[in-house]
């Protein structure tokens, strides 16, 4: 996989999400052992959080990776506000796929996006736009 491939998609979020999740079971922590010093349990809390959460998303990452695609076409339905999305993945196989205009504009897909399938079979953008 070159680095231009490599996917953080979901790897920020749930690290954020982890720290979040850390922070606040550190302070339970820290207060039933350390009742005169709360603040010694974030010191746990905070980085287990951070590595659970980066853990979890580094899978979903590696998942998403394994299920690359390129967009190569985008054309609009005419009976509808909806898009069909064409895309090609690693053996040159083309699938389609029909999105609303809502997802459309919060995941801003354009051709030769990298895409990738998630396991309900929505499409999701790997790209940082």
């Amino acid at each position: 996989m070159h680095k231009n491939d490599s996917i953080k998609k979901y790897t920020t979020l749930y690290m954020s999400l982890g720290i979040c999740f850390g922070v606040s079971i550190g302070l339970v922590f820290g207060r039933t052992v350390y009742s005169d010093n709360m603040s010694l349990g974030i010191c746990f809390g905070l980085p287990i959080g951070m590595c659970i959460g980066a853990a979890i998303g580094a899978a979903k990452d590696k998942r998403l990776s394994e299920n690359m695609m390129r967009v190569c076409k985008i054309e609009t339905l005419n009976d509808s506000a909806d898009v069909m999305i064409y895309v090609v993945d690693k053996n040159n196989i083309e699938k389609e796929y029909k999105v609303t205009e809502k997802m459309m504009k919060q995941e801003k897909y354009s051709v030769n996006d990298r895409v990738a399938e998630e396991t309900d079979g929505l499409l999701v953008s790997l790209e940082i736009k």
